[in-house]
């Protein structure tokens, strides 16, 4: 107990910091819309699976697109239409917060892909919005 204690102590003060958790960032901020598995709420919010993400994902810019601008407009997932917007969490998230998050959903989907916090700082800095997102995906996915 108290190697442990000492070692808290050691991190805390060396500035060394843990990397952030992905699966609890998803479930604080995005799991009361989209499940803690990433099954979605009908009506509200769309699924984060199906045979839609292997050409989303293929693109790694989209999901970091999403998370650091958000995505507004009609979608169809997996058949469902859904009409409203997802918030961009770049004003509330650090750039590894965002990379760790990105990372969980692509774990929720069965793809092993880790995000860095550099490909999201590269994603905040790009200039768009949620309807440039919706164009995008529309882009990867067709009409």
């Amino acid at each position: 107990m108290k190697a442990r204690c000492v070692l808290a102590m050691l991190l805390a003060t060396s500035g060394v910091q843990a990397a952030p958790d992905g699966a609890a960032l998803f479930a604080q901020h995005c799991a009361p819309c989209h499940q803690a598995d990433g099954s979605g709420t009908v009506g509200l919010a769309p699924s984060l699976k199906g045979d839609h993400w292997a050409r989303l994902g293929a693109e790694r810019g989209y999901l970091a697109a999403v998370l650091t601008h958000g995505l507004s407009g009609p979608i169809k997932v997996n058949g469902q239409p859904f009409s409203g917007s997802m918030p961009a969490f770049a004003a509330q998230l650090d750039d590894a917060s965002l990379a760790a998050v990105a990372t969980h959903v692509r774990r929720l989907q069965g793809a092993e892909v880790a995000y860095s916090a550099e490909e999201l700082k590269a994603a905040r800095e790009k200039p768009g919005g949620p309807p440039q997102t919706r164009a995008l995906r529309t882009q990867l996915l067709g009409p």
